[in-house]
Parts: C-alpha cells; sequence; structure tokens
C-alpha cells in the first residue's frame, strides 16, 4: 500500500502539473512510470505520440462595463465548440422569444440567459456563427467549479459557458461594453506513453493499460490534480505489475500507460498501431477509488459477447462485486473497435463522485485507497485466472477460443 500511495501522490502533485499531454508535467510523470517499470525488470520505451488538443495558454478574461468575472467559477471556455481569440464589442441579450433580425447579431457577442427545453448547444454555436455573431455566451448551471476538457473540435468563434447567477445579472446589460480574452490553443504536441513488455513463454500478450494524460493546471493557479480520473487507474495498474513481476507468467505481459485520452484516444490509437508484440487481450483500466467499498465495475460493454469481459464478469461475481454492462468513450473502447478481447474496467461514478471529475476538487484526499487496493488485488486474480487457462494453450488463438468455451465458470479449465 505504501508505494500506491506514493504513486498517487506524486501523480496528483504540483510536479505532475494537471499531465496534460504535450506539457513538462506530463514529460516528468511519463519518466516517473518508465523508472518505476525498469526496477521491475520490464523492457520499457517511451513511444512517441502528436497529441492534438485545445490548451490554455494564458488566464481567460471577461469584463462586462468595468465588472470582471473570475475564470472556472463564473465561467469556463467549451474546447470542443470554441475558438480561442479577442473580441471587444457590444453584448447582445437572446431570449427563446425575442424578436431580432439577422443583422442585430453582427459582431455582437451574444449572451442566451436561459437554456430553453430540447437546447442543442451545437447547433446554437453553428448558428451563431452563420449570423456573425463575434463569441456565444450560453448559461450553465451553478456548479462549484465548471469542469475543464481539452478536446479540441473546430469551433469558428469563443464560446463560454457562464454561471446562471451570472447570467441573470446580465440580463439588464443588453448593449454594454463586452471584452473577452479566450487564449486557446489548437495545437499538436508530442508526448509519449509509456510501455513495459515481460516476455513469457506463449505468443499470448495481455496489456494491462491505464492514461496518464488529465488536462493541465490553469495558468491562474486553478490545479487540475485528476486523482480518480485516472491518477487511481495509473497506481491500480503500477501496483499489479509489481505483483505480478513476482510471478512466473506463461505468456507476455505488456504495461501500457497511455498519453492523449483526453483530447481522442490518441495514445491508445498509437499503441494500436505500433505495438511492441501483437495484442491478444487488453485490461484497461480508468477510474476507481470514488467509494469507500468496491462495491461494482463497469466492464467496457453494453452487452455479453466479449470473451475477456465475460471472463471478468464471472471473477468480480466471485467477489460480490457487480458487474455492470457500461461502455464508455474511454481507452477500451479503442481496443474494441479493432476487435481486440477487451475489459474496460472502472467504477461509474454517481453524485459527489460524478461532480468532482474535470475539476480541481479531483483530489488525492478525495480518493478511497482501501478501494484502490481493492481494485490492484480484484487484477491480479483475473491475470492470475487467465494464466491458469494459457498455460494449456500453445497459442494466443488457442487461449481466447478456450476463455470463450469456459466462460460460465473460468476456473474450470485450471482444475
Amino acid at each position: 500500500m505504501h508505494r500506491l500511495i506514493h504513486d498517487v501522490k506524486f501523480l496528483t502533485s504540483p510536479q505532475a502539473a494537471g499531465r496534460l499531454a504535450g506539457t513538462e508535467g506530463a514529460y516528468r510523470t511519463a519518466h516517473y512510470l518508465k523508472a518505476e517499470l525498469d526496477s521491475l525488470g520490464f523492457d520499457s520505451m517511451l513511444q512517441p505520440v502528436d497529441v492534438p488538443a485545445a490548451r490554455l495558454i494564458s488566464t481567460p478574461r471577461l469584463i462586462v462595463g468595468t465588472q470582471a468575472f473570475s475564470p472556472r467559477h463564473d465561467f469556463a471556455e467549451l474546447t470542443a465548440l470554441s475558438a480561442g481569440g479577442y473580441v471587444k464589442g457590444q453584448l447582445l441579450v437572446v431570449r427563446e422569444d425575442d424578436l431580432l433580425r439577422s443583422e442585430d447579431f453582427k459582431s455582437k457577442v451574444v449572451l442566451i440567459p436561459k437554456r430553453p427545453q430540447r437546447f442543442n448547444l451545437a447547433e446554437t454555436v453553428n448558428t451563431a456563427v452563420e449570423l456573425g455573431a463575434a463569441a456565444l455566451l450560453v448559461e450553465h448551471g451553478e456548479p462549484q467549479w465548471f469542469h475543464k476538457t481539452v478536446y479540441s473540435g473546430n469551433g469558428k468563434i469563443p464560446v463560454l459557458r457562464v454561471r446562471t447567477s451570472i447570467a441573470e445579472e446580465l440580463t439588464q446589460q443588453s448593449g454594454a461594453q463586452i471584452e473577452l480574452d479566450l487564449p486557446l490553443e489548437r495545437a499538436t504536441r508530442p508526448c509519449n506513453n509509456v510501455i513495459g513488455l515481460l516476455r513469457g513463454d506463449s505468443d499470448f500478450t495481455l496489456a494491462l493499460t491505464a492514461h496518464y494524460d488529465h488536462l493541465g493546471d490553469d495558468s491562474d493557479d486553478a490545479r487540475f490534480p485528476g486523482a480518480f480520473d485516472n491518477a487511481s487507474g495509473v497506481a491500480t495498474i503500477l501496483q499489479t505489475a509489481r505483483e505480478l513481476a513476482k510471478e512466473k507468467l506463461s505468456f507476455n505481459l505488456l504495461v501500457a500507460f497511455l498519453t492523449g485520452e483526453e483530447s481522442g484516444l490518441w495514445g491508445a490509437k498509437q499503441l494500436i498501431a505500433h505495438p511492441p508484440a501483437p495484442i491478444s487481450a487488453v485490461i484497461n483500466l480508468d477510474g476507481i477509488g470514488s467509494e469507500s467499498k468496491l462495491n461494482a465495475m463497469r466492464l467496457g460493454h453494453r452487452q455479453r459477447g466479449d470473451p475477456l469481459a465475460e471472463f471478468g464478469e464471472s471473477i468480480l461475481s466471485k467477489r460480490s462485486i457487480q458487474a455492470q454492462w457500461i461502455s464508455g468513450s474511454d481507452d477500451s473502447s479503442a481496443f474494441i473497435s479493432k476487435g481486440i478481447p477487451t475489459l474496460g474496467l472502472g467504477q461509474q461514478p454517481t453524485g459527489q463522485a460524478r461532480s468532482v471529475m474535470h475539476t480541481p476538487l479531483d483530489t488525492f484526499e478525495s480518493l478511497h485507497l482501501e478501494t484502490i487496493h481493492q481494485g490492484v488485488e480484484v487484477l491480479v486474480e483475473i491475470v492470475k485466472s487467465i494464466q491458469n487457462v494459457i498455460a494449456r494453450r500453445r497459442t494466443s488463438a488457442e487461449a481466447i477460443s478456450t476463455l470463450t468455451q469456459e466462460i460460465a465458470s473460468p476456473l474450470r479449465g485450471s482444475q
């Protein structure tokens, strides 16, 4: 447990600086993880990955009249639909029933103070662009912190979410002078997957993967430690690797800490295209430790059919852990899309745990470390159970076939 805690503390530290792909914090993290794999006897390497993302390069500003608002508290960028840039002009407040001419929108900073029912943000942004608006502000609730993303789209104008109370305040200021500076850089930067290979006696290669990238700290000292997402998964995989390195495995064990997940699964795609050994199966872990006990885990699939997911389900059930047939948009989906048997593990955050995602509240202190330790035990058991099957098979194809045939009782083949 001591090493696991040390790992999580480093990954969430100011030194890691939010681990945004292509930054110094991500570089430090990659070298930390490589050194750990080296110490365990893995044949390790840094695999180059070019990662596109939308990154804030300085602090955004929003000033209406003489009043300046606070980034991340009062407003936040919407990177997937937004361009960066500086805008100075008049505020135009647009309510659902307002009768406006198309020329009224020209060069204005448009505020939608209340989202109507069935509101489609992407369509609204496109309409604002077509009407010649200079920027768009959209009311977006009263969160403690606005969440951050780095997914880069093809936005044409700056788009901001604003706090409901701020939007209500601004409804009385239509026509006021507004100054908006969104220093958002959309660029591709070099980064690295961290890969370690421990060779066995068969051609079966089991990959244990977790993304180590996160969102990066803001320049105005808002930190994004990314504890649950996904320092927890990285630390769990690394501790599992420590346990398995003590074993004599009959197959190749590939441990991969992936970059670029937050902006499009780029590290997973690179590993699939250029693996150090052909990948037979994958166990990916994204997010663990949000609850005080490991009561449930998702499997990365909506329904049965994947042999490794069903194999994992049986191990979880034996431990009285609810196996949830839930898929997601994490790295596991990249492997699944290529037909690789994949178990996409993780806790499905709800309530308070969900609200801290992608905010400065996702801290080391918010994690339940005992749950992460339980996750290590689960992973070790799954891998050892796979080992029992593979030890009796000569090829990767035979092993996968056996997993499929013995899914109802995965340990039956080892008895």
